[in-house]
């Protein structure tokens, strides 16, 4: 088991790495915060990400409820897997690790419903300029809150 979340600490600066990719020409500006050590740099980089991604969209008024309401969904899927983690439950059979992992599987799931729900509200309301620049960031955003924590390191 430590093996796993040793492995994991390993990866998660690469794993962000990748995502700045996607993040916007600003990436590079942030990058020592992901130094600290736990989920903060995590939730910070799809701050400054989602920050970014806002002034490259130079959203009219009428854009900005659709954001608004993406935004919060994608947050509150990153607080809840950051919440998540954080959480050590006693210790628990097999069986009820299964559910764990299986009840966990089925809110993400939920979440991602939600929050692709507004990601095509938004996307259907921007122009076609802006929807060049939000092509591959929209969804790349989504990803990032699960690429936080394996599922394979359910507790």
């Amino acid at each position: 088991m430590k093996r796993r979340q040793w492995l994991g600490l390993i990866a998660l600066p690469l794993v962000g790495n990748a995502f700045a990719q996607f993040g916007g020409r600003r990436r590079r500006e942030g990058g020592g915060e992901q130094k600290k050590s736990g989920e903060e740099p995590r939730a910070n980089q799809i701050e400054v990400t989602l920050h970014e991604f806002h002034e490259d969209l130079k959203l009219t008024d009428a854009q900005e409820p659709a954001w608004e309401i993406y935004v919060a969904k994608l947050r509150a899927l990153a607080n809840d897997v950051a919440r998540e983690s954080r959480s050590r439950p006693a210790q628990l059979d097999l069986v009820q690790r299964i559910d764990r992992i299986v009840d966990s599987a089925r809110n993400r799931l939920t979440a991602l419903e939600d929050i692709a729900q507004s990601a095509k509200s938004l996307y259907s309301g921007l122009t076609p300029e802006q929807q060049k620049m939000a092509d591959p960031r929209l969804a790349n955003l989504i990803a990032m809150p699960l690429a936080a924590r394996s599922p394979l390191s359910v507790n």
